[in-house]
């Protein structure tokens, strides 16, 4: 299941702000921040569950940037300083580009991008699926002591290293080697010298991170783990380019620059954007050219005329946010939403299908959801709704390769199942969602029909509703 942004430790260490309240930061929990004000842990969620009605339910679910209440009578903290870095130090601008390509199936080549960077003369270092998954040197990541053996390879303290193995084993299945490959580039700068000042993230992403078919995900609290376990290299980052879909709102823009502090400029999509072999090579050369040196010139007008460019959104740290638009109404967005929202139900429920992946009211729908979550005004439990809409959606959208992967990896569990209570088993590959979903209440009825069926039946049912449902409990975004 994908995590939510603050489920595991980020970015940056906790803030004030003017009011009486505390900005969350990298590591924060509620007893972590309520020991530090001073107060109970349950006086510190009773006085923000109302902001934050999430926490009602679990009070780990933080994320970096909420503004916390501090309950009567205690005192925000004073901000903690950054640890002190060894004199002389500084990251120095250079136009190496370190180009982590986490989509490299055949059918979207993220290495194409990369080899165009290279043919245009650009200094890359690309970072790529393992041969071997989740193992670096020889390393095997997926284990403790493999973790802790390539962090010590680093060469960097002892404090340091543990933090960089943490990260590595409480990463997804199949994103340590690239989170490997891109702690080896930071650890330059972690022992003095410079890493890449250009970053490139290409792949998939829908809200968490980006992956790729047949890989793992580097989801965002992952990568802040890593910054903040190795900040210079971190810091390093100057201009950032997140080459995936829905990737560039405000809300993103806000996590970017807390994870990379020393960014300048931050180049992202605020929409679907293009492929390899579909304009993606033609954005990073604009990219390239524009983020050469100290510049931060570069503009949402560059890509206009490209395929996509309309959805390109621009972050520098001279002039903000930049999408080449006026910001829209929350309230005309809201507007749109539910206007669109009977295309969704009605494929939702089956009875209709989506011939097209990339446009349509279901598309389009998705679209307008994703505006709603990366306008600035949404509020935090808006957000928590959409956010689980936004993922229903994508997996409605992509049924064919979700319903693929599912008969793929419960075939064993449905045929027991399915035969347990006396029906042919289906095959989820060849059916449409709508037949597919009469098959699921089919054998529901059975089974409450027959309580008595039997352990494979009785675990069958859970599987199947949520496959119906579209949770992301049961459908990982890898599957998309």
């Amino acid at each position: 299941m994908p995590n939510p942004i603050g489920t595991r430790p980020t970015t940056l260490p906790s803030t004030t702000t003017p009011s009486n309240s505390v900005t969350v930061g990298a590591g924060d929990t509620m007893s972590k921040l309520a020991q530090r004000l001073g107060v109970s842990t349950q006086a510190l969620l009773e006085a923000n569950q109302t902001k934050y009605p999430s926490l009602a339910t679990n009070a780990n679910m933080l994320q970096v940037g909420w503004k916390l209440n501090v309950p009567g009578g205690a005192s925000a903290p004073a901000t903690p300083q950054a640890p002190a870095q060894a004199p002389g130090w500084a990251p120095r601008t250079n136009d190496k580009v370190l180009f982590v390509a986490m989509n490299n199936s055949e059918a979207h080549r993220s290495t194409l991008e990369s080899d165009a960077l290279k043919g245009r003369g650009t200094d890359v270092t690309v970072v790529k699926d393992a041969v071997k998954d989740d193992t670096v040197g020889g390393h095997d990541l997926s284990t403790p002591d493999g973790a802790k053996a390539f962090a010590l390879s680093l060469g960097l303290p002892g404090e340091q290293t543990k933090k960089i193995a943490d990260v590595l084993q409480n990463a997804g299945a199949d994103s340590r080697d690239e989170l490997a490959q891109i702690a080896q580039q930071w650890a330059a700068a972690e022992k003095g010298g410079q890493a890449p000042s250009r970053l490139v993230l290409s792949g998939h992403h829908v809200g968490y991170g980006v992956y790729g078919e047949n890989n793992g995900k580097l989801d965002w609290p992952t990568v802040g783990a890593l910054a903040e376990a190795m900040p210079r290299g971190a810091k390093s980052v100057e201009d950032l380019l997140v080459a995936g879909c829905y990737s560039g709102g405000e809300n993103m823009m806000e996590k970017y620059t807390a994870m990379f502090p020393g960014a300048k400029t931050i180049v992202a999509y605020d929409g679907s954007s293009p492929g390899a072999s579909s304009g993606a090579t033609a954005h990073q050369k604009a990219w390239e050219q524009a983020t050469r040196g100290t510049s931060q010139s570069i503009t949402h007008d560059l890509f206009k005329g490209m395929r996509k460019g309309e959805n390109v959104t621009v972050w520098t740290k001279a002039r903000g946010f930049d999408n080449g638009q006026p910001r829209p109404a929350l309230a005309d967005l809201k507007t749109q939403q539910s206007q669109l929202a009977d295309g969704f139900r009605a494929a939702l429920s089956g009875s209709t299908g989506i011939p097209d992946t990339q446009r349509g009211p279901v598309r389009d729908f998705y679209n307008a959801t994703q505006r709603l979550i990366q306008h600035p005004e949404t509020t935090a439990a808006e957000r928590t709704a959409l956010e689980a809409t936004r993922d229903q959606t994508i997996r409605l959208i992509f049924y064919g390769p979700v319903s693929n992967r599912f008969q793929e990896a419960y075939a064993t569990k449905i045929d027991a199942g399915y035969r347990a209570v006396g029906m042919q088993p289906p095959n989820f590959k060849t059916m449409s969602r709508g037949d597919a979903l009469k098959s699921i209440a089919d054998f529901q009825a059975k089974l409450a029909a027959n309580p008595a069926a039997g352990d494979a039946a009785t675990r069958l049912g859970p599987i199947l509703r949520d496959f119906a449902d579209l949770k992301p409990s049961l459908i990982p975004e890898t599957w998309i």
